[in-house]
């Protein structure tokens, strides 16, 4: 009946062949960075990055395997916050603010170095429709999660070596001609 349904994902744990491919990928160790303690597959918890009693669905993506004690010291936090109380750093958190230091035409450059596409916002009018330039904030977006601290100082370095913008401007302006006024040209 859905009188009762409150909104929740049905499947509260992943099945067994996803809890498999979980434990492989975190090589039989808690993803808890504090803790890193090998553990067996008998002992690993599917833990969640959001809880699933707060609306988090129970996915590869949103699962971690952790052991017995970090998953009831997570409880029902997130795992940000589960992160931020044991006073770790999330290092996406850090490039992001690295990357807000650079120029768009720098982070374009990233961009085109590791193939990601940033595409703006369509904008539609009554008559049509066009793309807008990607934001700064768009590219760091993408870029935060693929950069490492090595890309960021080759492109910081290629911007030493560019020549210094000139403030003339390059292109002439045409001057306006004067007109005269409309009674002159009558008589």
């Amino acid at each position: 009946m859905f009188f009762f349904d409150n909104g929740l994902d049905s499947k509260r744990t992943i099945g067994i062949r996803d809890k498999q491919i979980l434990y492989r990928n975190s090589k039989g160790r808690c993803q808890n960075p504090g803790c890193n303690k090998k553990i067996e597959f008998d002992e690993m918890q599917v833990g969640h990055k959001t809880a699933w009693s707060k609306g988090g669905s129970t996915t590869l993506r949103n699962s971690v395997c952790i052991c017995y004690r970090c998953n009831k010291l997570q409880g029902t936090d997130s795992w940000a916050t589960f992160m931020k109380k044991q006073g770790i750093k999330d290092p996406k958190t850090d490039m992001k603010a690295t990357l807000e230091t650079l120029t768009i035409t720098q982070l374009k450059l990233l961009a085109g170095k590791h193939h990601i596409r940033v595409t703006g916002q369509v904008v539609e009018t009554m008559f049509d429709s066009h793309r807008k330039a990607p934001t700064k904030r768009q590219y760091i977006n993408k870029l935060s999660g693929v950069v490492t601290n090595a890309d960021l100082h080759s492109v910081s370095e290629k911007s030493k070596k560019k020549l210094p913008k000139t403030t003339k401007r390059l292109i002439p302006t045409k001057k306006r001609k004067k007109e005269k006024p409309m009674w002159d040209t009558l008589f």
